[in-house]
């Protein structure tokens, strides 16, 4: 048997390293079955967008120039050789290595035209690149991109380095590090004021949240009501947008919850039901619920219920054309011989258009095939039904849901201002509509314009779905969404009617207890104290004896921990550093469920004592000064001389 071992790259010159590896990548598989020598690639692509993504059926990697004022096919022009086929080469190979996005081969592409574009002195010979090209291209990247995208940009340029190093592809080692694009909103900068700055653009404006709170019960058009319940939906969750939009029609879940092993009841004993909404993660993972908080389970509840009914129609259909061959749920077009001709403008009215021209004008643009009847332009049954089916979006084979199976399902033009909706077509409701019902573009305002609402400057809003996320994140870190914000978004006046208080941080809520105070909202022993000081000295009495504060059952404690354990730990009714927020249901309730108990246990107590119980005596002291604790606490709550929201220190005699 003869070996034949074959030189190493090393032992090649770049050229042929370069043919060599170009030959290879012609040979691989990734992509299906693409022209190489094209200067736009048509691929197939395993790791696919969600169906509700609007870049899901983008399945184009384009190898040229991009020449200012186009985006599409049009006027491209390729790259030059040999470095155009030395980018497909490593484009080919990359996803052969994984499979990767399209987005992501792109960026790679994108990254090789600053490339590309240094080269020309060089022939666009990729054995001739050196680590002096990289960093040209790295610092056009710079200049000419925002400081995010340049920085992603210059990883991908590394990567296009280490493909000419690992292959022996340039005559040098490029070994290029990216010295010139740093990556932004670093460690060593989260914590300036210009990185708080950047988070704070990242945040939708108070004006901007109001808006979308009163929009949620203004809106009256399905078209509207179906795009602000998503917005609704992803303040409930904080789902990434295309996560949501690919959830299941049958999404609701709801199961008893437990702590600790025991079924959690309410205020009335009830026990309390966790509601969730099932949804995939990630492609072909199983379903998680996301469990909705409490206070906002009524806004999903609504939320689910109105896009259901909105979007049953198009589902039915779906289903009916998975059921049928050819036909589609048009009344008129799902029975009857497929080859009968229908005179063009009869397609109009069956599709819903007044116009006695428009049918005519739909089957050309559709592409729908046409011949000459004696009652005029007329088209088969079958080709109406088959254009109107071609639309129909395609799910992945893997994917854990059939078509018809997806809440957000709707017809072609939907959400289009000027066109008919098209009965018995399905498509996905995409992320691209719901960013133009906020955002709005020229011809299409957003729903803000709509219904005349700006920012408190009088300038337009603008914000993005992905805001939404950003904005609930930073609540989360801070502790949760207040009572404000849940009222806001259920609808709701008084914030008495929320089932529950989200808790916030102590620095937080110290903060909201110090305005409060200084806008006069709290009465008792710290705020008479405020009000004697002189104007002066009166914020640095806030911030030094409010530093924090945390929630309790039945108020709020204003104790810092700092400096020094709280001496009455468990006695918050008869603590003095224990505050009420008058009208709060939930604090009530349990101050009046605390005092029944600690009446009972007091009654105890007093029979003991009769009895002479050693120790009983002091019992009784000290349920009687919890009782009177939760007596004052839910004697503020019944009176109606305090404004509900008022923060009270009851004085302890």
């Amino acid at each position: 048997m003869n070996i034949h071992v074959l030189p190493s790259a090393r032992h090649l010159d770049a050229q042929t390293n370069l043919e060599n590896f170009i030959a290879k990548a012609r040979a691989l598989t990734a992509f299906g079955a693409v022209d190489f020598d094209a200067p736009i690639w048509a691929v197939t692509l395993i790791k696919q967008k969600r169906a509700s993504s609007g870049r899901s059926g983008v399945n184009r990697l384009y190898f040229t120039e991009v020449l200012a004022g186009g985006r599409g096919e049009d006027g491209r022009v390729p790259l030059h050789e040999p470095f155009a086929s030395f980018l497909k080469a490593v484009v080919r190979s990359r996803e052969s290595d994984g499979a990767k996005h399209l987005d992501d081969h792109a960026a790679l592409i994108a990254a090789a035209r600053f490339l590309h574009e240094e080269m020309a002195e060089i022939g666009f010979d990729p054995c001739s690149l050196d680590p002096d090209t990289f960093y040209r291209a790295a610092i056009a990247a710079k200049k000419a991109q925002s400081a995010s995208t340049a920085y992603s940009t210059g990883k991908k340029l590394v990567e296009i380095a280490g493909w000419v190093d690992r292959f022996g592809v340039g005559r040098t080692r490029i070994e290029f590090r990216n010295p010139i694009i740093k990556r932004p909103d670093g460690t060593e900068g989260r914590l300036d004021a210009a990185a708080r700055e950047r988070r704070e653009e990242k945040l939708p404006t108070d004006a901007s949240l109001n808006a979308l709170a009163r929009l949620a019960n203004l809106v009256t058009e399905d078209v509207d009501i179906l795009r602000i319940r998503v917005i609704e939906l992803l303040v409930c969750g904080g789902w990434r947008i295309n996560e949501l939009l690919s959830i299941p029609a049958n999404c609701e879940v709801e199961e008893a919850a437990y702590r600790d092993g025991k079924p959690v009841l309410d205020d009335k004993g009830d026990p309390v039901v966790r509601y969730g909404i099932r949804y995939w993660a990630e492609k072909g993972a199983p379903p998680a619920p996301k469990w909705i908080p409490s206070a906002l389970v009524d806004v999903a509840r609504r939320a689910i219920a109105d896009i259901r009914r909105i979007t049953e129609p198009t589902r039915e259909a779906a289903a009916y054309a998975a059921r049928h061959p050819w036909g589609v749920k048009v009344e008129g077009l799902d029975d009857g011989d497929p080859e009968c001709l229908i005179e063009c403008s009869a397609v109009g009215a069956l599709l819903g258009m007044t116009h006695r021209t428009s049918g005519l004008q739909w089957c050309r643009s559709w592409s729908v095939p046409l011949v000459q009847s004696a009652v005029g332009m007329s088209a088969t049954r079958r080709d109406v039904s088959r254009v109107i089916r071609r639309e129909m979006p395609q799910v992945p084979p893997d994917s854990p849901l059939r078509l018809d199976e997806h809440l957000f399902l709707i017809p072609q033009n939907f959400t289009h201002p000027g066109r008919t909706s098209i009965p018995g077509s399905v498509r996905f409701l995409t992320d691209g509509m719901i960013g133009l019902f906020i955002t709005g573009k020229e011809g299409a305002p957003s729903i803000f314009e709509r219904f005349g609402m700006v920012e408190d400057d009088g300038s337009p809003i603008r914000m993005n779905s992905h805001q939404l996320r950003h904005w609930l994140n930073t609540l989360a870190q801070a502790g949760g969404m207040s009572q404000m914000e849940i009222a806001r978004w259920s609808g709701r006046k008084d914030v008495r009617q929320n089932a529950a208080y989200d808790h916030v941080s102590g620095a937080e809520l110290a903060g909201k207890v110090r305005k409060l105070v200084e806008n006069g909202e709290m009465r008792g022993p710290l705020a008479e104290a405020h009000e004697r000081l002189p104007p002066r000295d009166r914020a640095s009495f806030r911030q030094t004896q409010i530093a924090t504060a945390h929630l309790t059952e039945i108020g709020l404690c204003l104790h810092d921990w700092s400096l020094l354990p709280c001496t009455k730990h468990g006695s918050c009714p008869d603590c003095t550093e224990h505050c009420v927020k008058k009208g709060d249901a939930g604090q009530c309730g349990a101050a009046e469920r605390l005092l029944a108990e600690t009446n009972a246990l007091l009654e105890s107590a007093a029979v003991e004592a009769d009895e002479r119980t050693y120790g009983a005596a002091r019992w009784v002291e000290a349920h009687r000064r919890t009782a009177r604790g939760l007596e004052a606490i839910v004697a503020v709550h019944h009176d109606p001389s305090i404004p509900n929201g008022t923060l009270v220190q009851i004085a302890r005699p």
